[in-house]
């Protein structure tokens, strides 16, 4: 093969590669986290670009019997690199108790990045957390 086809074949599967990783669309993805006493995470579908319905299934562990709740929340970017906070969700059902929810989420100026915060809570005030963001 001569070299120029081939260096120009070369360049053209890196371009592509690069263009696919960096894609925001994505059939389905996960993100997930552990910090003390709670881990949960969230599985990501029908992520086909920035305009899409996404559906997500929630799941959010207690792991330490110490009195305090857990809660999760999505986090999301938009276009114009803004990150939106969703609600938290909550499981106080002690230790080892895990919660589990499905719903759907979309955003009219866009789902460019999703990622997810797991943390502990002593009332409303925030003990640890930990985010898993893409």
């Amino acid at each position: 093969m001569n070299k120029k086809v081939s260096a120009a074949l070369t360049a053209t599967a890196t371009l592509v590669v690069t263009a696919i990783s960096m894609s925001p669309a994505h059939a389905e993805d996960m993100r997930w986290c552990s910090t003390t006493g709670a881990n949960g995470g969230v599985t990501i579908s029908n992520w086909t670009g920035p305009d899409a319905k996404v559906v997500l299934s929630i799941g959010l562990n207690d792991t330490k019997a110490d009195d305090h709740h857990v809660r999760i929340r999505i986090l999301s970017e938009q276009h114009d690199g803004k990150v939106v906070h969703w609600p938290w969700r909550k499981n106080t059902g002690g230790a080892g108790n895990r919660e589990h929810w499905g719903t759907t989420a979309s955003d009219d100026r866009g789902l460019f990045e999703m990622g997810v915060q797991v943390a502990r809570f002593e009332g409303d005030k925030l003990l640890n957390s930990c985010t898993d963001w893409d």
